[in-house]
């Protein structure tokens, strides 16, 4: 799947010349996400933000597109991540154990910040000098 995903990165009309079904990789593809998004929020709850984030920051932190590196990449930032919420959910210890939600929350709170304070400003130099 991950070569599929790879030639819709450069185009339909590439993937097309590959010989790639586009509408049959996406529809298998929006398939996949449905239902492993499905089947996570009804295993672990609604922290689906680790679901919309993480992708994103491992691309942000290879540096690539490239699914085949990104993938594994995101299934191990995914779990490593969730792991340390986790963790720091349960520091406060016997006084109380904070929800799973809302220490995802503040990682995206800081994810979206970044977001919008650094990339926007990466994205206005870069049209700049054009």
């Amino acid at each position: 799947m991950t070569k599929q995903l790879n030639a819709l990165l450069l185009g339909e009309d590439y993937a097309r010349s590959m010989g790639l079904s586009v509408r049959r990789a996406r529809i298998l593809t929006m398939a996949c996400a449905s239902v492993l998004g499905g089947v996570v929020t009804a295993f672990c709850g609604p922290i689906s933000f680790l679901g919309i984030a993480i992708p994103h920051i491992c691309r942000s932190l290879l540096g690539t597109s490239d699914h085949r590196p990104l993938v594994p990449a995101v299934i191990l930032t995914g779990g490593t991540v969730a792991l340390a919420a986790q963790i720091a959910a349960l520091l406060p210890g016997d006084a109380g154990v904070l929800p799973l939600n809302a220490v995802t929350s503040l990682l995206g709170a800081f994810r979206s910040s970044w977001s919008f304070c650094c990339e926007a400003g990466e994205r206005s130099s870069r049209h700049d000098r054009w």
